[in-house]
């Protein structure tokens, strides 16, 4: 096996950049030193092993914070999360370091050298910095990589060299070890493997041994892979409460990207996702966005964001945003939906039904939104349903084979029948087909036992009539044809 070994150094700072971004001077101090800085601090010359107060004498505007090692473990998972692309064996060495098992993956990406290119390129998108280290196990990829040595060992035989000049320092020691290993005058890893494994074991602890073993492929060295979450969740924190929706679009067309970025390393699609605005003193505001189709089309997800911003008014300041998704789903092809609305961009004469049902989605809510679909029962009030809009609807055969009206009345509206002869508007209705005799529903209470007619008007509408065929033998009104 071979080993690759991402060490994120500068993770502390780097995890801050959701928020942060490189538009201000940022430093990060852990027990009262600073211990690093994006580029413009480092710029002004903020340097680690500084005190905050000093730091914060060479910027006016800089942003200090304490280093945060929840921050730090998400943002290695969500880096571990994209590494899967390049190999199924990736690992979480905490703090700040990932293991990827790459041997499999070498004839794919055309050898060693293409591979790292192609991660260091991705990791310069994500604004990441990494020291890069390749070994066949992976403590001593993790070990070169500590130490910043670059240049690949893919031999076994080749280790102990390679590893022997390396100071004690990019080992894992704590205080008793480094105390004792400075009173041996052991400086490097050479000088600490000549000596007797028992002393080692008694004199610094038998964990540093093991690591050492471990590195030189002597031990064991085995490593959990990990997987991906089944969901996607990102929230970003501000320190200045955001006021206005313009001022949210961006942050939202953000996590966007973040997501779709994501689905294209699972190589999956998304139908639902939720926004959740979260204030000071106030329940979060919730917006949830939803697609009829899986897809991981950032632009189209952006533009029907801004429908839904349209159609909100902030009702309290926002200190921070999240975005949530939940299930999955394998794309089958690209989905490449258009609009029927006012997207000037787009084609109409491609438009996609599904498109248009979005857009009412974001803008009216999907709780607004359904289609009728239709029922196996033939008494006309319960043959019809409303569901979401999307789903796989049947057709179904007329009970009768005879037209229904498109347009069927809530309630039966009685019609005056003077001898007998029903009428609509003091005119009498002509008669043009029936009846069609619908007797049924003995069985729930809600028994009908009808005769349907299609008529005609005095003006020429053509309608839907029934006669109830128990009691007064009344006639009515039940629908209306297009």
């Amino acid at each position: 096996m071979l080993w690759l070994c991402l060490h994120f150094f500068n993770l502390p700072v780097e995890c801050f950049g959701d928020t942060e971004g490189e538009t201000f001077p940022l430093f990060v101090s852990q027990a009262g030193r600073v211990i690093g800085g994006n580029r413009p601090a480092r710029h002004l010359g903020i340097r680690s092993g500084m005190t905050p107060t000093a730091a914060r004498a060479l910027t006016e505007d800089g942003r200090h914070r304490l280093r945060d090692p929840d921050r730090e473990q998400r943002m290695l998972e969500r880096l571990a999360t994209w590494a899967v692309q390049f190999t199924p064996r990736v690992s979480i060495e905490p703090p700040m370091a990932l293991l990827l098992e790459i041997e499999g993956s070498l004839r794919y990406f055309h050898g060693i050298e293409p591979l790292r290119r192609q991660i260091s390129e991705g990791l310069e998108q994500w604004g990441h910095r990494a020291n890069t280290a390749i070994a066949p196990t992976p403590t001593a990829a993790w070990i070169l990589a500590r130490a910043g040595d670059g240049t690949p060992v893919t031999a076994r035989p080749a280790l102990a060299e390679r590893l022997a000049s390396l100071s004690v320092n990019v080992l894992p020691l704590g205080q008793r070890a480094t105390d004792a290993l400075q009173g041996l005058g052991c400086e490097t890893i050479g000088a600490l493997r000549a000596l007797p494994d028992d002393g080692v074991a008694r004199r610094l602890g038998r964990a540093l041994l093991e690591t050492l073993q471990r590195a030189h492929g002597e031990r064991p060295d085995p490593r959990r892979n990990w997987q991906p979450p089944n969901r996607f969740e990102r929230r970003i924190d501000y320190l200045e409460a955001i006021t206005t929706v313009d001022g949210l679009r961006p942050i939202l067309r953000q996590l966007i990207d973040s997501l779709c970025t994501d689905l294209r390393y699972r190589d999956t699609g998304i139908m639902r996702l939720r926004f959740v605005l979260r204030h000071r003193e106030r329940p979060p505001t919730r917006l949830p966005l939803g697609v009829l189709s899986p897809t991981r089309d950032a632009g189209h997800l952006k533009w029907l964001v801004d429908q839904q911003l349209d159609n909100i008014a902030l009702t309290a300041d926002v200190t921070a945003v999240s975005l949530q998704a939940g299930r999955f789903h394998a794309l089958h092809g690209t989905s490449e939906a258009l609009d029927l609305l006012d997207r000037d961009d787009r084609h109409t004469t491609d438009a996609d039904w599904r498109t248009l049902i979005e857009t009412f989605d974001s803008r009216l809510g999907e709780e607004r939104v359904c289609m009728v679909k239709p029922l196996a029962e033939h008494r006309p009030e319960r043959a019809w349903c409303y569901q979401r809009p999307g789903r796989t609807v049947e057709p179904l055969a007329q009970p009768s084979g005879t037209a229904r009206p498109a347009w069927l009345l809530e309630q039966p509206l009685p019609l005056r029948s003077p001898r007998g002869r029903p009428e609509h508007n003091g005119a009498p209705l002509v008669l043009e087909s029936g009846p069609e005799r619908i007797e049924t529903g003995w069985w729930d209470g809600l028994d009908i036992t009808r005769d349907y007619y299609h008529a005609r008007t005095a003006n020429g509408q053509r309608i839907w009539i029934f006669r109830d065929r128990r009691g007064q033998r009344d006639w009515y009104l039940h629908g209306i044809f297009g």
